[in-house]
């Protein structure tokens, strides 16, 4: 998932359209990830639950969250831009 600043200079939007965003490339790339990653997109991405929500999911501090966060969007954007072996 790639994502880049949008008008508003406070949030984050998904982009870069194409074969990138494609749903089954970015498939692979989060099952590519780390359990420890998915799980963390799995609850705030995919759940749509907020840091605090995801927080108490996971019974870990909110902080953590923020920093799984980080790290797992990192990581998924570095395997999106992973070019992929010719079939």
């Amino acid at each position: 998932m790639a994502l880049h600043m949008g008008k508003n200079t406070d949030s984050f939007v998904l982009g870069l359209p194409g074969e990138r965003m494609r749903p089954a490339v970015v498939a692979r790339a989060f099952q590519a990830l780390p359990s420890a990653h998915r799980e963390i997109l799995t609850e705030t991405v995919l759940r749509d639950r907020s840091v605090n929500e995801a927080a108490a999911s996971l019974g870990v501090p909110v902080d953590v969250v923020k920093v799984r966060v980080y790290h797992a969007l990192h990581a998924l954007n570095a395997a999106l831009d992973t070019p992929r072996p010719a079939v």
